[in-house]
């Protein structure tokens, strides 16, 4: 179980002057523990003390709002929604920028069923993170994954619909963990907020002022949690209308599986992207790439990949320990 000293120490490294590179990364890092991962999400269980958790949710607060979810920029105006009555299909047939993508996806979602959880299940996520050989992770925590070295790894979350409850994986056992056990504390968006977010003027409200002070990027929430269909499509649409959304042209080969990568560009040469599927738009994982060289250092090159998730599993679940 990791503190938030232990957390830091593995983001900045032992340097206590880090070059600017070193510190570039470790922001980005750092996002991705605070907000998105939440992509590994919240799924890091971080005891948290009282004084502790604000801090926390400033930084990522403000982490987010570099990237582009909360900035007070003028959005461009989005493209006219398609008429869904008029095919049976997806709205594009051949989508030409990331807000059609975004809208294809939205579409998707909203086909799928969807019962409300009691307060007592489960959401499950099972994903596969792309992660250097330990040896080398531990000396260099925020490197690129190594070409042909990097292997998956499968992680499995269960969090109570109340919050009260995590649980995950670890080293073939499942451990169980509650609210406040040990002194622990795991942040965890309220269920309560979820439900809420079903446009995304709601969802634009919520990233300013979320409720109970605990926020996951909008991202975030449509990769590492389990929501109502209406939710996610609201996350997308709400996405599509963030400035410096693109496509990357670039080819995607996610596990062989062909993707769409999205995103947006931080740090001044890093995509942060979700990944969807180039034929159902279905979200099915995401990445921390570089699309251009780091400037100044060199150390970070185009083509670099620096993160790759694949969701295999959401479900909603009785149980710690059940997969649906």
């Amino acid at each position: 179980m990791m503190d938030e000293i232990s957390i830091l120490r593995e983001t900045f490294g032992p340097d206590p002057e880090p070059s600017a590179a070193a510190e570039q990364r470790a922001r980005t890092a750092l996002r991705g523990r605070m907000a998105p991962r939440a992509r590994a999400s919240w799924r890091l269980r971080v005891p948290i003390a009282a004084g502790v958790a604000v801090a926390a949710t400033v930084v990522a607060a403000v982490a987010i709002g570099n990237a582009g979810g909360g900035t007070r920029v003028t959005p461009p105006v989005p493209p006219q929604r398609p008429n869904h009555t008029q095919a049976a299909g997806l709205p594009y047939l051949r989508p030409v920028d990331a807000a059609q993508v975004l809208e294809n996806a939205a579409w998707t979602v909203e086909q799928e069923t969807w019962t409300d959880p009691a307060p007592t299940q489960f959401m499950y996520v099972e994903t596969q993170e792309m992660r250097n050989p330990p040896a080398y992770e531990q000396k260099a925590p925020n490197g690129a994954l190594l070409p042909g070295r990097a292997r998956y790894r499968k992680v499995q979350t269960w969090n109570r619909i109340d919050g009260q409850v995590q649980a995950s994986m670890r080293d073939g056992r499942l451990d169980v963990r509650r609210q406040g056990q040990d002194g622990a504390y795991f942040a965890f968006v309220p269920w309560s907020q979820i439900v809420k977010l079903t446009t995304p003027e709601a969802i634009a409200a919520y990233v300013e002022h979320p409720e109970g002070g605990v926020m996951a990027a909008p991202d975030a929430l449509a990769g590492q949690y389990v929501l109502p269909p209406e939710v996610k499509a609201a996350v997308f649409r709400y996405l599509a209308r963030q400035p410096g959304m693109k496509v990357n042209p670039d080819a995607v080969n996610l596990d062989g599986h062909p993707a769409i990568g999205l995103g947006r560009v931080v740090e001044g040469y890093l995509s942060q992207e979700l990944l969807f599927d180039r034929q159902t738009y279905t979200l099915i994982g995401d990445r921390l790439i570089a699309v251009d060289d780091e400037r100044g250092t060199g150390d970070g090159r185009k083509g670099d990949l620096y993160r790759q998730v694949i969701y295999r599993r959401m479900a909603i679940v009785d149980r710690p320990g059940q997969t649906g």
